[in-house]
Order: C-alpha cells, then sequence, then structure tokens
C-alpha cells in the first residue's frame, strides 16, 4: 500500500516527520508579513511560505529550533500569484499554477499553467518544461512517491475569460462590468466545467497521465486531509460564490481511487444553516480530523435552491471561525478559530494542525501563527 502525503493549494504537509513536542504556552513566531493567499510547503521540520500577497517573497521557520526566526530565501523568479498548489516531494519543493497579473501594468488577473521547483538544498528556483494540462488554480492535491495527484481546479478558458471582459473589454464602464458579472455568475454549477479530472504529475519524467474521474462536483479552494491512503476533501467552491457543504473521501491504492459517499457538515447552528467553507484549514490532531474557518455567502443556498443561479447576489461575504472535527464517522462543531480566518497556508504537524497568516473579514491579511491541537477531547489553541 503507498504511503500518500498531504498538500493543498493554501497547505503543505509531511505526515511522517516527528517533532519535538512544543510547551504549553509558547507562541510561534508571527508571519514576517502580514499575507493571504500563500503557498506553504514543508519539508522534515521546516515550512517554507511565501507568494500570495507576499509577492515574491520566500521564507522558512525550523520548528525543530524553538528560537527560531522566519528566514528570507531566494525570491520567487516570475510574477506573483495567488492560490497556487505546492507540494513539497523530495529535497524540492512544486509550485502548480495560481492567479495572477502576467505583467504588473496589466488591468486583469489570468490564470498561469505554469510548474516551477524550488531546489532547497540549493536555495534556487527553476522553471520546468511543462504546462498544467488543465486549469488547476485552486485545485488539491496529495503526493504518492514521485508523483503529484491533483484534484479539483478552475477552468482556464472560462477564468481568464471573465476577467479580460471585465476589466479590458468592458472599458471600465461600470455597466458593461454588471453585464459581464451577470452573464458569468447567472449559471448552473456543471456550466463552470470546475475540473473533475484527477492527474497526476511524474516529478521524475515530467509527464501528466489521467488517474480518474470524481463522481462528485468538482470543487475549488477545497481543505484536504490525508491519513494513510485516505484523502478527505472538504468544503470548496461548487461554482463562484456557493460552496460545498459536502467533505468527500476517496482511498488512494495501488494507484486506483476509491471514492466513499459523502458526508455533510452540520449546521451552525439551530439557526443558520451551514453554506460550506472555501479557503478553510484542514488536518490531523491526535488523530481527529479537523476543518477549519474558510469563507462564505450566508443565503446562497436558499436563494439557489429558489431558482437562483447567480445564488451569492446581493450578499455579504462572511468569513468563518467554526472549527469542526470528524471522528467516528460522523462531523460535529467542535470549536472556534480565534478570529474568522480563511485563504492562508495550513501544516500538518503531530502536534496538530499549524496555521500561518490568512484573510480576514474584510479582506485584510494576517501575520498571525498558531496551532490547533486536541487536549481532553477539546480543541485547543496554541500561540
Amino acid at each position: 500500500m503507498k504511503k500518500v502525503f498531504l498538500s493543498t493549494v493554501l497547505a503543505a504537509v509531511l505526515l511522517q516527520t516527528a517533532l519535538p513536542a512544543l510547551a504549553d504556552g509558547t507562541r510561534y513566531p508571527a508571519f514576517p508579513v502580514a499575507a493571504k493567499m500563500t503557498a506553504g510547503a514543508k519539508a522534515g521540520n521546516v515550512i517554507y511560505v511565501g507568494l500570495g500577497t507576499a509577492g515574491k517573497a520566500w521564507y522558512k521557520l525550523d520548528l525543530s529550533d524553538k528560537d527560531a526566526k522566519w528566514t528570507a530565501l531566494a525570491e520567487f523568479p516570475d510574477q506573483p500569484r495567488d492560490a497556487a498548489t505546492t507540494v513539497t516531494v523530495g529535497d524540492a519543493i512544486y509550485v502548480f499554477a495560481g492567479q495572477g497579473k502576467a505583467d504588473p501594468a496589466d488591468k486583469h488577473l489570468q490564470m498561469f499553467d505554469t510548474v516551477y521547483r524550488y531546489l532547497i538544498k540549493e536555495d534556487r528556483w527553476e522553471k520546468l518544461p511543462t504546462r498544467t494540462p488543465v486549469g488547476l488554480l485552486a485545485s488539491s492535491a496529495v503526493v504518492s512517491k514521485e508523483e503529484v495527484i491533483f484534484f479539483g481546479g478552475v477552468n482556464q478558458q472560462i477564468f481568464n475569460g471573465y476577467f479580460l471582459d471585465y476589466f479590458v473589454h468592458s472599458g471600465g464602464q461600470k455597466e458593461k462590468q454588471d453585464a459581464v458579472a451577470q452573464h458569468y455568475f447567472d449559471r448552473k454549477p456543471a456550466d463552470y466545467l470546475f475540473n473533475r479530472y484527477v492527474l497526476a504529475y511524474n516529478t521524475v519524467t515530467n509527464q501528466w497521465r489521467f488517474v480518474g474521474i470524481d463522481p462528485n462536483p468538482g470543487t475549488v479552494g477545497a481543505a484536504l486531509a490525508v491519513s494513510g491512503n485516505t484523502i478527505t476533501i472538504t468544503g470548496g467552491e461548487i461554482k463562484p460564490g456557493l460552496r460545498s457543504r459536502e467533505s468527500k473521501t476517496v482511498v488512494l491504492k495501488d494507484g486506483k481511487l476509491e471514492w466513499k459517499a459523502q458526508q455533510t457538515l452540520p449546521s451552525v447552528s439551530a439557526t443558520e444553516a451551514q453554506e460550506g467553507p472555501a479557503g478553510a484549514f484542514a488536518g490531523y490532531a491526535q488523530g481527529t480530523l479537523l476543518v477549519a474557518g474558510g469563507a462564505n455567502f450566508p443565503g446562497a443556498w436558499k436563494q439557489f435552491s429558489a431558482g437562483e443561479n447567480f445564488a451569492h447576489k446581493g450578499l455579504k461575504k462572511t468569513w468563518r471561525d467554526e472549527i469542526y472535527s470528524y471522528s467516528k464517522g460522523q462531523w460535529k462543531l467542535a470549536g472556534k478559530l480565534p478570529v474568522a480566518l480563511g485563504y492562508g497556508s495550513a501544516f500538518q504537524l503531530d502536534e496538530g494542525v499549524l496555521i500561518v497568516g490568512g484573510e480576514l473579514q474584510g479582506g485584510a491579511a494576517s501575520a498571525d501563527v498558531f496551532l490547533l491541537r486536541m487536549k481532553d477531547k477539546q480543541v485547543e489553541i496554541v500561540r
């Protein structure tokens, strides 16, 4: 049975590494800059975080040294990008896709199809002679031996076309931009063609291959966690403005995918329905799967169920502070984050789930770093 390691668009994790236990009250050093939509990866005892609103910056923190500080490394060699899918394979960190401006003077964002590799021992970046075969922006990924296996992602043609129409072809006229937005958002989930192909990239041969098809709706910005060969993918957008309320599980065994039945996250409260999170953090703490934070549009599912395809029309984007736990086959509301937060980097440690930076209510970035762990069957925040 293959060993599987976790990495998401907002987090990269190495589950096998044993780290020294942290003493109660230990405060992790704040990230050097407030940053969201970052790329993150872990190699051995060291975590790496950068890109997103940190620009081209790339930092490391040695978790085995309680006195360690963040250290600046070689800058990313291309244009800054948000929501890149990032993984560690051997002595290298791979950065796939992301969104940004091809030229700083551009008015519009675009999705990148490039692949870069950071050589850890050499502190050096290089661009690889390949491109993503489908849009993998905000996808989730796991690593199995020398392969990176991808789930989800935005359709590149539709995404790029929207931003061209909105920011360029409209000439900046609000009336035209409103018409572009109405046309773009007034579609059913299937019409956005979010990626359902499960693809694998071989880091040795530099080749891509087809693995299978996700039988569930494709998701973007989902939270992914791994235990052994079991991969759990929670939430994420199923179309712009509408999130999945489900958690889907797949077992990777002998190179094949075995999908399990989806499970629905519980209601937030007796008066607030579950809308599903996108940009949430996920990982295991003392054997319990945790999914925390993210953002959604309260009321979107009600409007969509009433026939409004533009599901989040007139609604306010809301960042979440809920922490959900999954144990013994059941999801439950297990606690709250210190603040509503999403779209940052998260790392699976033996002690729990380490969260670095992220986006706060209203869109501001955070530099905070803290750990989620289980103690006496309760979620505890270690700062």
